[in-house]
């Protein structure tokens, strides 16, 4: 059975999550693990360990802010990818957030044929790609802050561009700016 636990009350497979987090998300898409694992002072933010019974499987990092629900990361043990997982997951995680609008980010269609299957995938559960590229920060490959583009997805249709971009204002604000903040006091 698929259940989801807190990363705090998991932590004797810590280093299965770490792993997994470094080896599923690209260097430019993620930030430190124990930056992302503490999160400090962040009560809206949960980080979750994927059981199969007590196999860990995956990970996922969901934000339940004001406006919207926000699924951070979400990737499955490469060992067992294809086995109906992910799809087993997404559909919990789709269901915990529920109550409110759910945002996601992906990399745009056009990037690659990972990036057009990935949303594909996302699609078959309904949600809507948004139209409009943002500019997501990140840590470059010189460690450095940088952006990359990016685009959301979301559960229901974004009714126009002032939508869109009051909910990337709202990403950057909550979820980006503390951790560019915190890498700054420690450069």
């Amino acid at each position: 059975m698929i259940k989801l636990i807190e990363m705090k009350y998991d932590l004797k497979n810590k280093n299965f999550y770490e792993e997994l987090y470094n080896e599923a998300f690209p260097p430019e898409e993620r930030w430190s693990f124990s930056m992302t694992l503490q999160n400090k002072d962040n009560h809206n933010y949960k980080f979750y360990g994927i059981l199969d019974d007590e196999t860990p499987i995956g990970l996922t990092m969901l934000w339940y802010l004001d406006d919207f629900n926000y699924g951070e990361y979400l990737a499955i043990d490469k060992k067992l990818r294809g086995k109906n997982y992910g799809s087993e997951v997404l559909t919990k995680i789709l269901d915990i957030l529920k109550d409110k609008l759910i945002v996601i980010e992906v990399e745009p269609y056009e990037l690659n044929e990972i990036a057009k299957k990935r949303i594909d995938w996302y699609k078959r559960f309904g949600l809507i790609l948004a139209e409009y590229d943002y500019d997501m920060p990140c840590i470059d490959k010189d460690n450095k802050i940088s952006t990359m583009k990016m685009r959301i997805m979301t559960s229901r249709a974004i009714k126009s561009k002032e939508e869109h971009d009051k909910i990337t204002k709202i990403l950057y604000d909550k979820v980006y700016k503390p951790r560019l903040d915190e890498i700054d006091k420690w450069r």
